[in-house]
């Protein structure tokens, strides 16, 4: 049985209420885990996004909504924190220019200005992947062998959490409703295969 038609959720970059929990999950780590042993000006933030080529063949490849969803985060967080830095996760490949700064150099950069602990949160990942587990993992193995005084915590992607979910089926609503009030789409792949073998006939 074909799906009958489908719809998906819109980009969410600029919802507020994905803004305002990104940064209400970023504060509540800090008051449970850093609060009690630096002040707010020796606390690093490093918000992550997906990495993207500037080239990117034609297409355009999410630096704007990234860029974008990066300083409405920031915004609610610079006032009680003045460290934070955009930081890319990028695929280190040869010859292709990729966002910088990476998460790696946006973390030497707060270290630099004087961070004694840093925190990674990814804000253009709602779920975890390859990338928010394990590159970030060795990222920060690789920053805490050449500054082992520092402190690093790696927090989650939004996954299943509550809030997010509750935000996310109030996005689809208006999909679903549109999905149920049009007539469903049917899609035989068989007659593609069909039509496309006609000229050998």
């Amino acid at each position: 049985h074909w799906v009958k038609g489908q719809r998906y959720i819109p980009s969410f970059y600029n919802e507020p209420d994905y803004i305002d929990l990104m940064a209400r999950l970023v504060e509540e780590k800090i008051s449970a885990e850093l609060a009690q042993a630096y002040l707010p000006s020796q606390i690093g933030i490093v918000l992550m996004n997906h990495g993207c080529p500037h080239k990117a063949k034609g297409f355009t490849s999410g630096i704007t909504e990234s860029q974008a969803m990066y300083e409405l985060v920031r915004e609610k967080l610079i006032h009680r924190y003045p460290l934070i830095s955009i930081g890319w996760l990028n695929h280190d490949t040869p010859l292709i220019e990729w966002t910088q700064p990476d998460v790696n150099q946006a973390a030497s950069n707060l270290i630099e200005l004087g961070a004694k602990a840093i925190l990674f949160m990814p804000i253009g990942f709602a779920t975890e992947n390859h990338e928010t587990l394990l590159d970030v993992h060795h990222i920060i193995h690789a920053l805490d062998r050449k500054h082992s005084e520092i402190s690093y915590v790696q927090m989650p992607c939004v996954n299943d959490h509550p809030d997010f979910l509750k935000m996310a089926a109030q996005w689809a609503n208006p999909q679903i409703e549109a999905l149920l009030g049009e007539e469903s789409l049917a899609v035989n792949p068989h007659l593609a295969a069909h039509t496309h073998h006609h000229h050998h006939h």
